[in-house]
């Protein structure tokens, strides 16, 4: 059985036909223009394809201040003779490190709104003695009053690695979103945020209306407030450089959001002059995890490249598309197929002459001639 080895290996080129139908034309001129848009205005222009974005490093750090003038006329306090919704309960006026909790934390902390105060002895046992075990003497539990005129200062930095860009945010505009989403800015007596110099700073009250927050609306304890129950939130500070079209441009959101369905509490133990004899503070309280992340973008070649290669493999997908339809899908697609398709004569049918000028000449079936 004769092989025959130039059909087996053909070699399959692009041939250029130009199909004289509008049809196809204004159906890979439409593609064309989607493409071209997608990849150059979308991805390249507005979705800033050409950058390299990358997420910062970040530190942060927090300090909590009590305020100059307290409001002794709380309605939760039993002092108070005003309605409220849930029981009342004696309030206390705590300075800022009482009602720190606990102090050094970085990346968060606790102001505290109730507290269970529990006085505890071992009555004179000894630990050696496995049966020894604290016993209560005394328990109360109070209010911190007007937790929500408590100031937090915030400080914090950011630093991109590959693009070794480092910014504290005096440096940088910023700004924090109201309940509906809005980036604002705030300079008042007590509160400050995006004044480029100077220090972040909210009251607890403030902070927590913008993230929709209530102390005094029922909390998942059913029965109890928000500020008897603790709550946890989380607050995003948000670094971006890729807002406008010049990289130069930095910014910072914040960002505040109640974990649902969550209430926070912890043990503080304070022990006087030996271990057989303890003060118990569980404290209920605000919970404020914070919480860095952005991008941020520098030019890349590679990216651009990428992004651009992307458009030339839809431009590959329109023309088959397009093609399909002419020798598949038309009336006339017979007669499209026959133009777009040619198959050459086997080589080895081939013979090789010299013409009476010199010239080497290919004829087929040179028998015939």
């Amino acid at each position: 059985m004769n092989l025959d080895w130039d059909t087996i290996l053909s070699y399959n080129t692009v041939k250029i036909v130009r199909i004289r139908d509008r049809r196809l034309g204004l159906l890979h001129l439409l593609f064309m223009v989607f493409i071209v848009s997608y990849v150059v205005v979308y991805q390249a222009i507005y979705k800033k394809g050409y950058l390299l974005s990358e997420v910062p490093v970040c530190s942060i750090r927090t300090t909590l201040m009590a305020p100059k003038e307290i409001d002794t006329e709380r309605p939760y306090c039993k002092s108070n003779n005003n309605t409220y919704a849930y029981s009342k309960l004696e309030c206390e006026y705590w300075d800022d490190p009482l009602v720190l909790f606990p102090p050094g934390d970085d990346v968060s902390f606790t102001a505290s709104t109730r507290v269970k105060i529990t006085n505890q002895t071992t009555d004179g046992c000894s630990f050696k003695d496995p049966r020894c075990k604290y016993k209560d003497v005394s328990e109360e539990s109070i209010y911190v009053a007007d937790i929500e005129k408590y100031t937090v200062m915030i400080d914090h930095t950011m630093f991109s690695p590959q693009s070794q860009i480092q910014y504290n945010a005096r440096d940088l505009s910023g700004y924090i979103l109201d309940r509906d989403g809005n980036e604002i800015q705030i300079n008042d007596t007590n509160n400050r945020v995006g004044v480029k110099g100077q220090y972040d700073v909210l009251e607890i009250g403030k902070l927590l209306e913008l993230g929709g927050i209530d102390l005094d609306a029922e909390s998942p304890d059913k029965g109890d407030p928000n500020r008897y129950t603790g709550i946890i939130a989380l607050v995003f500070i948000k670094y971006s450089n890729t807002f406008s079209y010049s990289t130069g441009n930095f910014k910072y959101t914040y960002s505040i959001r109640q974990v649902n369905d969550t209430i926070y509490n912890v043990k503080d133990p304070i022990y006087f002059d030996s271990l057989g004899s303890r003060m118990v503070l569980k404290r209920y309280g605000i919970r404020l995890l914070f919480v860095q992340d952005g991008a941020i973008g520098s030019f890349n070649f590679q990216s651009l490249l990428l992004t651009m290669v992307s458009g030339l493999g839809l431009l590959t997908v329109a023309t088959l598309v397009v093609d399909q339809l002419a020798v598949r899908i038309l009336p006339q697609r017979k007669s499209y197929s026959s133009v777009k398709f040619q198959v050459t004569e086997s080589m080895s049918k081939k013979k090789k002459i010299i013409d009476d000028s010199g010239e080497e000449l290919l004829y087929t079936k040179i028998e015939g001639l």
